[in-house]
């Protein structure tokens, strides 16, 4: 009977050296962790590149755009995306411009392919005309080319310091225009056609993702 207890003695004291060790390793998890979290928010914090100013979205939009209308379109494509948290829970508004840029670049993409849909439902309408129809697969060869640099734009929301090219981002965007406005001159007969005020439109967006490109080239905020 004595070794009975004995033995339930030892059970319970192994028991609670397991509890014990396991209490310390949580702990040093706990700690860990902590310190990790610490430092990616040092880190975050000083991510900043050199020469790449970091403002609010309504200043961005403020400084580039010359017209109610560009600045109402600024202000409605970077608000959503715009803030985060500064680390210590409060709400950090600047953001650095090579992250707009990234977003209006991504909303412009976003329209290109919603114009290339629609032109493809028209297509398979079969109502077309046939020189309607010729005008709009050369208009689309201008969006194949606009997206082609404003893609290589959108990629600067991943982009390294060291990889920011400002001179890069000029052919870019100058790139991009060249394909919108391409589109254009091909549409210049068919006014009535939809895909006519779709380009205006989209050329609006890519002209909004280059006139924020000029804040990286010419920063007037460090």
């Amino acid at each position: 009977m004595l070794d009975h207890r004995e033995e339930e003695t030892r059970e319970t004291h192994a028991q609670l050296r397991i509890k014990s060790t396991m209490a310390k390793v949580i702990g040093s998890l706990a700690a860990i962790l902590v310190l990790v979290a610490g430092l990616c928010l040092v880190a975050g914090a000083g991510d900043r590149c050199p020469g790449v100013p970091s403002m609010t979205a309504e200043k961005a939009c403020k400084a580039v755009c010359g017209t109610a209308h560009m600045r109402s379109l600024c202000l409605r494509t970077l608000l959503p995306r715009a803030g985060g948290d500064d680390g210590h829970g409060r709400r950090d508004r600047r953001g650095p411009v090579t992250y707009y840029v990234g977003v209006a670049a991504h909303s412009a993409l976003d329209a290109y392919a919603a114009t290339a849909a629609a032109k493809r439902k028209m297509e398979y309408s079969g109502a077309l005309p046939e020189d309607e129809r010729t005008a709009h697969e050369r208009c689309m060869a201008g969006y194949n080319l606009a997206s082609r640099f404003m893609s290589r734009l959108a990629n600067v929301l991943t982009t390294s310091c060291d990889d920011i090219d400002a001179a890069q981002l000029t052919q870019d965007y100058k790139g991009s225009l060249r394909g919108m406005d391409a589109c254009r001159r091909k549409l210049f007969a068919f006014p009535a056609s939809p895909l006519y005020y779709r380009n205006l439109a989209d050329r609006n967006k890519t002209l909004l993702a280059a006139l924020l490109c000029t804040l990286v080239s010419n920063p007037s905020e460090t």
